[in-house]
């Protein structure tokens, strides 16, 4: 009993300080997203900001600027508290097994929290959000109402396809596996798929004076009128998805072999998949090892029309995290991790903790290395703790 307390506080300290490290109110950039909405027509990215005015249309009200913070915080405490709880979950399913306790600590303590505490306000918490509760639908075997909520994230912010979406397949290939016809039971998936192509056409066809629309529906708001010159939201949001690549063309190698972003994020990623791979007994080389790699690094396609790299590099941290859940809801634990996964465990642990995150906007972390040392000291204690008990059990028996 006291290593389980011990275990879920050591988790939810962990997101705390983790969270405390970047934590700031919604920029520009994000405040107007809140404002875009569909009364100039279909647009991507639109559904939050309709589903907002309606809402303040019927209370007699205009959004405002401390309206948003507020939502925006509350969806990210939302966001975190899902996120302690799917932790949970996979410690829990795993009998409190120190491998999955340790990946559960590399993830809460990973730059993909860091930067998501610096992206109040944007559509990435509301994203995973989404995501997670697609995931619960398809564990449930409600594969339809998965992929609904799946077209909805899709709606929320496009880049949900490459992130949220590539790990619901992987989870309903894996809950169909019985299914006569499999074809059939798979065929929800096309939703997403129909939705993001509609986005795409819609793109394409709309009328050019839209950004002009939407750029003077925006200056009626006085808290983002004097940066919408800068910030160009109504730009992004009516732009295609080819001018995005045309404009980004030619950067995708230097982004995708950035060696600072190598260095952050590859340590929390090898951990993950590290300890799914020992624990669900998967060959290093396998068909099925190849897709879970790809579901990670599917995201990082989107380098050939981004510009906020470091966000984006981020995303693999969390595709890997949300297949180990798929994986430990939809097939038994076979045994625990090696030691030398239980290290790479504990070095990525320690990574999370001395590595500095690119944030935005001129930005940096609040706390230097000797803060987060002291902050993080009793969580690297109780790691440390961990595989040493680990290790003179002898834990690598099968759990199932």
């Amino acid at each position: 009993m006291i290593r389980k307390v011990a275990i879920a506080a050591a988790m939810a300290w962990t997101l705390v300080v983790t969270i405390l490290r970047a934590a700031r109110l919604p920029n520009k950039f994000s405040t107007e997203h809140w404002l875009i909405d569909y009364r100039f027509g279909f647009v991507k990215r639109g559904l939050v900001g309709s589903v907002l005015s309606v809402v303040t249309g019927l209370a007699g009200t205009r959004p405002s600027e401390r309206l948003i913070d507020a939502l925006a915080i509350a969806m990210f405490v939302i966001f975190c508290a899902a996120l302690l709880y799917v932790a949970l979950l996979v410690v829990r399913r795993s009998r409190w097994s120190t491998d999955m306790a340790l990946a559960a600590l590399v993830f809460l303590s990973s730059p993909f929290v860091v930067m998501s505490a610096h992206l109040i306000g944007y559509y990435d918490n509301i994203v995973i959000l989404l995501t997670l509760l697609s995931l619960a639908l398809l564990f449930r075997r409600r594969v339809w109402a998965g992929a609904a909520v799946q077209a909805v994230a899709i709606l929320v912010h496009e880049n949900a396809l490459l992130v949220g979406f590539p790990v619901f397949c992987w989870g309903a290939w894996l809950a169909t596996r019985q299914a006569e016809p499999r074809r059939r039971a798979l065929l929800p998936l096309l939703l997403p798929i129909a939705m993001f192509l509609l986005i795409a056409v819609r793109l394409t066809t709309a009328p050019h004076r839209l950004e002009r629309s939407l750029t003077a529906y925006l200056s009626t708001y006085p808290f983002v009128a004097d940066t919408i010159a800068d910030v160009r939201v109504p730009h992004w949001i009516t732009i295609t998805f080819a001018d995005s690549y045309t404009l980004h063309q030619g950067h995708f190698q230097e982004r995708i072999l950035s060696q600072p972003m190598i260095a952050l994020v590859l340590p929390s990623v090898l951990a993950l998949l590290g300890v799914l791979f020992e624990t669900q007994g998967l060959a290093a080389i396998s068909g099925e090892s190849a897709l879970v790699l790809a579901i990670c690094l599917v995201p990082q396609s989107m380098h050939v029309m981004v510009w906020d790299t470091a966000r984006t590099w981020t995303y693999s941290i969390v595709c890997a995290f949300l297949v180990l859940w798929v994986d430990v809801e939809l097939r038994p634990l076979r045994r625990s991790a090696s030691p030398f996964v239980i290290l790479l465990a504990l070095v990525a642990l320690l990574m999370n903790v001395i590595g500095v995150t690119p944030l935005m906007d001129g930005v940096r972390e609040r706390f230097d290395l000797t803060a987060r040392l002291i902050a993080y000291a009793p969580i690297l204690a109780l790691a440390g703790m961990l595989a040493g008990s680990a290790k003179a059990s002898g834990e690598r028996q099968p759990l199932g």
